[in-house]
């Protein structure tokens, strides 16, 4: 009411300056002004109610109309960001190999077999190389231990023909030395749903945010394990160091001949 009454005030102001200077030629003496307040008291009124008050109308559902559009275009940015990140994640986290890959296959199930052997000692694992596939960094699996305080980097290799070389062996143990631990912000139903065995009463989500701001206090430990002795190279011998007759150490990284 207020702002209808202000713009009554203004615009009766305007068109009694115009009236003075057009109809009464510029006569801004009291007694002109007394004569031309009623018609342009009325002009004005007429002017608020129906003129401007269209434009006003106009001009509000104008800006409501953009407010809106404005508003449809954010939410289907939002909703096409959403989306193109939900088919990233999908293509990247859930895709599967080719039926025919049986290479693929046998490492799958040997990553698998490794991390059942860890989940049954009561450890959190995070199969690495299922969520992340090519992009896991070198490390199958991360092992993370609440009771010794301890994570356990994996890398499996279910080979029965291939030779593990120096070469090779160094090559694990520079991934596994190098992982930047990524796995710690990874949500943590993607980390459940690759589990083998589930608990009720282990809190995925704030084991990781606990061993994410505490990674500096706990011990890491590497871990190769081979499904057979038999691919090791005799060339890789002279820089084993054997601990039992299944277990060798390789500088600071474990080697674990087990089968499946």
């Amino acid at each position: 009411m207020k702002e209808k009454i202000k713009k009554f005030f203004s615009v009766w102001l305007v068109i009694l300056i115009l009236n003075q200077l057009v109809i009464f030629r510029g006569c801004f003496a009291l007694y002109c002004l007394v004569s031309a307040l009623p018609h342009t008291g009325v002009l004005a009124f007429l002017w608020v109610k129906y003129i401007g008050g269209s434009a006003d109308e106009a001009a509000k559902e104008s800006k409501s109309n953009l407010h809106t559009e404005e508003s449809k275009q954010t939410k289907d940015a939002v909703k096409k960001s959403v989306d193109n990140l939900e088919r990233e994640r999908n293509e990247r986290y859930t895709k599967k190999p080719p039926k025919n890959d049986h290479l693929k296959e046998k490492g799958d199930k040997y990553e698998r077999f490794i991390g059942a052997e860890f989940e049954k000692k009561g450890d959190l694992v995070i199969y690495n190389g299922f969520i992340k596939g090519y992009e896991d960094q070198g490390v199958d699996l991360v092992s993370i231990s609440e009771n010794s305080k301890t994570i356990n980097l994996i890398q499996c290799k279910n080979w029965t023909t291939m030779r593990m070389s120096l070469s090779h062996m160094e090559d694990v143990y520079s991934k596994l030395n190098n992982y930047n631990f990524d796995c710690l912000s990874l949500p943590s139903y993607q980390v459940d749903d690759h589990r083998i065995r589930h608990s009720k009463n282990n809190n995925t989500y704030a084991i990781l945010l606990k061993v994410k701001n505490e990674l500096s206090e706990l011990t890491i430990r590497k871990t190769l394990f081979i499904a057979s002795e038999k691919v090791v190279d005799l060339e890789v011998g002279p820089y084993l160091t054997m601990m039992t007759p299944t277990i060798f150490r390789y500088k600071d990284m474990k080697i674990v001949m087990k089968a499946n």
